[in-house]
């Protein structure tokens, strides 16, 4: 285990913690259940995107915590890259780790895993949100792009370019979603705000 491994099982724990602290917070304080990802009753192409999130998400949280504490034992190499493009993921992840918790922070009792349909929320636009709609997600993109830099090979590529794509696809899942609930107020800030930074 070296030192851009203890980097990485460090920056994987404060997520795995924040996250987990997060949602038990949400149940324990305030009773809001906000783990809602691939939960019955939603249109077939949300709940089919969700479950490919819940699925390929939990497949990356796992690497990264093998390849990070040396679970694997070099069962899965990693392609020969220069020291420098994994201390470049490994800054992408922790920048992206920053910005999630910040995020997330940001949403108070609103933080939800996955759409949810049960219960009304407020639409957040202050922070982070008068950057971008969905900075967690632009959290979890850096993340997903540093683990593939700080420990690329085919298959956790495969993993990080599934995660990227089905992000996506919830994104656009969940704009639907807050187009109906919010309407003319959530179209203006969507033509406003971009979907991800300033460029997109």
């Amino acid at each position: 285990m070296d030192i851009r491994d203890v980097v990485s099982l460090s920056l994987f724990i404060i997520f795995l913690v924040s996250y987990s602290l997060k949602l038990w917070l949400l149940s324990k304080k305030q009773g809001i259940q906000a783990h809602v990802l691939g939960k019955k009753g939603k249109p077939d192409a949300t709940r089919i995107v969700e479950t490919g999130v819940k699925f390929f998400s939990a497949i990356w949280g796992i690497l990264w915590f093998a390849y990070s504490s040396g679970s694997l034992g070099g069962w899965l190499k990693t392609f020969s890259a220069a020291g420098w493009v994994s201390w470049t993921g490994s800054a992408i992840t922790a920048f992206g780790v920053l910005i999630f918790i910040i995020a997330m922070l940001y949403m108070k009792s609103s933080w939800r895993v996955g759409i949810d349909k049960t219960t009304q929320t407020a639409l957040v636009r202050d922070g982070l949100y008068r950057f971008s709609r969905n900075p967690a997600f632009v959290g979890f993109d850096l993340m997903f792009i540093g683990f593939m830099l700080m420990y690329p090979n085919t298959l956790n590529i495969g993993v990080g370019v599934c995660n990227l794509i089905l992000f996506h696809l919830l994104i656009r899942q969940e704009e639907k979603h807050l187009n109906q609930t919010f309407g003319e107020v959530y179209q203006k800030y969507a033509v406003d705000t971009p979907r991800y930074l300033w460029f997109i």
